[in-house]
C-alpha cells in the first residue's frame, strides 16, 4: 500500500521504517520538505514532499502532526481526506480533559461526510515500534477503533505488518477511551517503568 504520512516526528519515523521494511510505499509530507532531507538518508526508500502531494499519491493518510494542528488541517484538506483511510495517531492528552468526544472523532466531524478515520497507534510508545515482543516474550497490542470496517480491515494488516498484535476496540467512540488510557500510561511508566518509554498495555484473556 501506499501510505502517506503527515507529519516527521518519532512516531511517524517508527512506523515508516517498519512499514518500509514491510514492502510498503511511504511519503512524508511536511510543511518544510527542504528542511527534512535528512529523513531520506536516515528511511532510504522513503519519499519526501509537500502535504498535499504527498496526500494525493497515497491510498491511506496517517496522521502523525500535533494534536491541536489536525481539525486546522483536516478541515484545510477535507476533500482529500475524505477519498482516503485516515489513520489518526495523535493525542490530546489534556486537550479534552472530560473525553466527552475522541481526538479521532472531531478529525472524522472536520474532514465531513464519507470520513474514514481509524485512530491506532495512541497508547504505543515511539520507542516500542521496534519492539513488537516484550522482554518476557509477549507481542505487544495495537488498539484501534473505528467505524469503518473496510478501513479497520486494512489497519489489522498494517498493524500484523509491523509485528503487533491488533486490537479491534470497536466503533470509533471507544477512541474516548484510548485517548484516556495514554495520559495514565505515561503515569505508570514514570511509576514502574522508569520513564523508560517502554510500556504497553496488554489485553488478556483466559
Amino acid at each position: 500500500m501506499h501510505i502517506a504520512i503527515i507529519g516527521t516526528g518519532r512516531m511517524a519515523r517508527g512506523l515508516a521504517r517498519g512499514w518500509l521494511h514491510a514492502g510498503h510505499t511511504i511519503t512524508f509530507g511536511s510543511r518544510a520538505p527542504d528542511q527534512r532531507q535528512d529523513l531520506l538518508a536516515e528511511l532510504p526508500g522513503a519519499e519526501l514532499t509537500d502535504t498535499v502531494a504527498a496526500m494525493e499519491r497515497a491510498e491511506i493518510v496517517l496522521l502523525a502532526i500535533p494534536f491541536e494542528a489536525v481539525k486546522n488541517f483536516a478541515l484545510a484538506h477535507a476533500d482529500l481526506l475524505r477519498e482516503r483511510l485516515v489513520i489518526d495517531i495523535t493525542n490530546p492528552f489534556d486537550k479534552l480533559p472530560d473525553n466527552r468526544i475522541a481526538g479521532a472523532e472531531i478529525t472524522a466531524t472536520a474532514i465531513g461526510d464519507g470520513a474514514r478515520v481509524i485512530a491506532a497507534f495512541k497508547d504505543n510508545f515511539w520507542k516500542t515500534l521496534d519492539s513488537p515482543v516484550s522482554s518476557t516474550g509477549l507481542i505487544r497490542d495495537v488498539h484501534f477503533a473505528g467505524d469503518d470496517a473496510e478501513g479497520k480491515a486494512v489497519v489489522t494488516q498494517l498493524v500484523e505488518d509491523l509485528g503487533f498484535r491488533p486490537v479491534d476496540c470497536g466503533p470509533l467512540r471507544n477512541a474516548r477511551v484510548l485517548d484516556a488510557m495514554v495520559p495514565l500510561m505515561l503515569e505508570l511508566d514514570q511509576r514502574y517503568g522508569g520513564g523508560a518509554a517502554e510500556s504497553s498495555w496488554k489485553f488478556l484473556t483466559s
